[in-house]
């Protein structure tokens, strides 16, 4: 019987192919994560951050409470701060007020990126050109917003709401009623959707606040619906105990809507990312091959010398 004996020559060839080809599958694992992790970067860092549509231009009268909106979207750690346009110093930081006025707050729902700013008694002297702004170390985005006030002399009786006319399903509803009254403020303002009374509901997040203002014969209510529904799309009717009338339509966005332009530009980088990754990973498996192929063949040559 005759054995086949291999020299140790060609055992330590063979040994230095399949030590190359070991190294070759671990260089090609570890450039394919690399690679992978990057997109995930690269995906992530296409997020931008984006105001949402709110109203630009709004009107109120003297004495009325003034909300000027300011929604974001994905605003991260970032600060949103409200100032004039026309002056340095701000009038809001976050939800701390900056300037010696009570009458300028912040109303921001937590995790809906909402940082409205509110002006209660307002005052033809703050009628002006307003700023949303978000700073960051590599740029400041910035909405403009324009308040205009009414002054008038004749205290007729009037009535209006004010408010977004759009609204994410999910997100708060907001809506503010002004009424005025000849001598006294109406006693009460009531709130109708679809020609349903709305009432304050804790369990189901619908709330309604009201403030009166004897000196100026006004009385605000603001209507507050936690999380919008597609079932709270509707008409939006105000009705003060005068019997004034005032209505808004209100439309209920389902979810992702307001992004689709955004989504599609997305969707464009992404797959121009994913093509990228794509080739990438595609050049590492061709390298892969060939160096094992090349391993093999040192192995196999060696081995047929003998």
């Amino acid at each position: 019987m005759s054995f086949f004996i291999i020299p140790m020559t060609t055992w330590i060839h063979c040994m230095v192919g399949i030590i190359l080809y070991s190294q070759c599958w671990i260089t090609s694992l570890l450039f394919f994560s690399l690679g992978h992790v990057s997109g995930i970067r690269q995906i992530r860092s296409i997020e931008t951050l984006d105001f949402l549509d709110t109203p630009v231009n709004v009107t109120y009268r003297t004495g009325e409470l003034a909300v000027l909106y300011c929604s974001i979207h994905n605003l991260g750690t970032k600060t949103v701060v409200w100032r004039r346009a026309n002056e340095q110093g701000p009038i809001t930081i976050g939800e701390m007020t900056y300037i010696p006025d009570d009458r300028f707050l912040v109303n921001h729902v937590p995790y809906k990126g909402q940082w409205d700013l509110l002006i209660k008694n307002v005052q033809p002297k703050d009628e002006g050109i307003y700023e949303c702004q978000v700073s960051s170390k590599d740029r400041t985005s910035r909405r403009l917003l324009t308040l205009t006030v009414e002054d008038f002399k004749s205290r007729s009786p009037h009535i209006h709401i004010s408010g977004p006319e759009y609204v994410e399903k999910g997100d708060m509803i907001s809506l503010t009623c002004n009424a005025s009254g000849i001598n006294f403020p109406p006693e009460e303002i009531d709130w109708f959707r679809n020609g349903q009374k709305v009432s304050s509901d804790v369990e189901n997040g619908i709330h309604i606040y009201k403030r009166v203002s004897i000196s100026l014969k006004i009385i605000t209510s603001v209507l507050e619906i936690e999380r919008a529904t597609l079932e709270d799309d509707g008409m939006y009717v105000c009705r003060s105990s005068d019997l004034q009338l005032t209505s808004r339509r209100l439309i209920v966005l389902n979810a992702g809507t307001y992004n689709v332009k955004r989504d599609t530009n997305d969707g464009k980088s992404s797959q121009s990312l994913s093509s990228s990754t794509e080739s990438s990973q595609s050049v590492y498996s061709g390298m892969f091959f060939l160096l094992s192929l090349t391993a093999a063949s040192v192995c196999m040559g060696v081995m047929s010398t003998y």
